[in-house]
C-alpha cells in the first residue's frame, strides 16, 4: 500500500499525505504527554503537597490564649483599665446586695438609730453619713487596690458569667473561665517581660489544665462544651490536639 499520493500539478511535484494517516501520527506524537511520571517524581510532588497542607495548618492555627473577641472579655479590666475608671467595681466581692446595705441602707439605720436627725435634723445628719460613705467607697474601690485585688475581681466575673447555679464554683465551665482569666493575666505580664521563663512554664501548665477541664467537658456534655468554648473565645483547634507554646 502505498503511504503517501503524488500529484503533477504544472510541472510541479506535490506529495500529500492521506488523512488517517495523519491522525495515526498525531496519536503517537501526544503519547509523550501521557508517559508515566518517574517514582521519584510522584514522591517529590506527594511530598511537596504534603508540606503545603502543613504549612496551612499551621498558618490558619488559632491562639492557645484567645482565639476570637467574646462579649465576656469586656467585663473584665486590667490594672490601667481599672485606675483609669471611675467606679469600676469593689474589692472584696462586693455584691449588689452588698453595695446596698453598706452604701444606702446603713447610713439611714445609723442616723435612726442615734438619734443624730433630731439634732441637726434628717438632711444634715444623712449629709455626714454620706461623706463617710463616699471616704469608704475610695477605700474599697477597685481604683486603690493593685493588680492582684483587679484579677480576683476579673474572677468574681467569671464566675458569675459562667455559673450553672447560685453557689456555684466547681463546674468545669467555672474552672476553666477562671483559668482564662489567670491565663490572660499571666500572658500580658509575659509580653512585658519575655525573658521570665519561670512564669512561662506556669502558663503552658495552666493551658493544659484549663485544656484537660474542657475535653472532661465534651467528654460528658457536648452542648455545654461548645458553648463555653464560645464564652471563652476559643476555637476547638486550641484545645484539641498537640498543644504547643
Amino acid at each position: 500500500m502505498l503511504s503517501r499520493l503524488s500529484l503533477s500539478s504544472g510541472g510541479r511535484h506535490v506529495t500529500k499525505t492521506p488523512s488517517r494517516l495523519l491522525k495515526h501520527q498525531e496519536f503517537h506524537g501526544s503519547a509523550a504527554s501521557f508517559a508515566k511520571k518517574h517514582p521519584k517524581q510522584i514522591k517529590k510532588e506527594n511530598l511537596a503537597k504534603r508540606a503545603a497542607k502543613v504549612a496551612e495548618f499551621e498558618r490558619t492555627k488559632p491562639s492557645f490564649i484567645v482565639s476570637k473577641p467574646a462579649p465576656f472579655f469586656n467585663t473584665l479590666h486590667t490594672p490601667a483599665s481599672a485606675y483609669a475608671e471611675q467606679s469600676t467595681g469593689f474589692q472584696h466581692f462586693l455584691s449588689k446586695e452588698d453595695q446596698q446595705f453598706l452604701f444606702e441602707e446603713t447610713p439611714k439605720k445609723v442616723v435612726e438609730s442615734s438619734h443624730m436627725a433630731a439634732v441637726d435634723g434628717m438632711e444634715e445628719a444623712l449629709k455626714a453619713e454620706h461623706q463617710k460613705v463616699e471616704a469608704l467607697q475610695k477605700i474599697v474601690s477597685l481604683q486603690n487596690g493593685n493588680a492582684k485585688s483587679v484579677q480576683i475581681w476579673n474572677v468574681h466575673q467569671a464566675i458569675d458569667w459562667f455559673k450553672q447555679k447560685e453557689g456555684d464554683t466547681g463546674s468545669p465551665e467555672v474552672q476553666a473561665a477562671v483559668l482564662t482569666v489567670r491565663i490572660h493575666n499571666l500572658n500580658s505580664h509575659l509580653n512585658q517581660h519575655r525573658k521570665d521563663k519561670h512564669n512561662y512554664k506556669q502558663l503552658r501548665n495552666m493551658v493544659h489544665q484549663r485544656a484537660k477541664l474542657l475535653k472532661y467537658l465534651k467528654s460528658k456534655d457536648a452542648d455545654r462544651y461548645y458553648k463555653c468554648l464560645d464564652g471563652l473565645g476559643l476555637e476547638p483547634r486550641a484545645v484539641e490536639g498537640e498543644i504547643t507554646l
